[in-house]
């Protein structure tokens, strides 16, 4: 029985504590940080550390960081190429709105 406690600290509570400190870095940055100058910077810190959460999340709670690398692939890959669409389609939206601004005005 002792044998299970180290391996339930490693698997669950030091996963539990990194999650736990970058929520109180992101609160803390909500918080603190309201200068308006700030707020791109702001938002960016906020995607990514969401998504180093995400990922992390999925790594040791779906068990995907004790999988082989070709599971991981499957699933990283795709996600990677919806995040690369999306940005693409939110290019092509302000192209359009550009484009539709300057036919109205004329």
């Amino acid at each position: 029985m002792a044998d299970h406690h180290p391996s339930l600290f490693k698997r669950v509570w030091i996963p539990f504590f990194i999650l736990f400190a970058i929520t109180m870095l992101e609160f803390l940055i909500a918080f603190t940080i309201t200068d308006p100058a700030w707020l791109t910077a702001k938002n960016w810190t906020f995607i990514v550390l969401t998504l180093f959460k995400a990922f992390y999340i999925v790594a040791y709670f779906m068990h995907l960081k004790f999988e082989k690398v070709s599971l991981a692939y499957v699933i990283v890959l795709p996600l990677g190429f919806l995040i690369y669409l999306v940005a693409l389609m939110f290019n092509e939206g302000h192209a359009v709105k550009a484009a539709v601004a300057s036919v109205a005005s004329h």
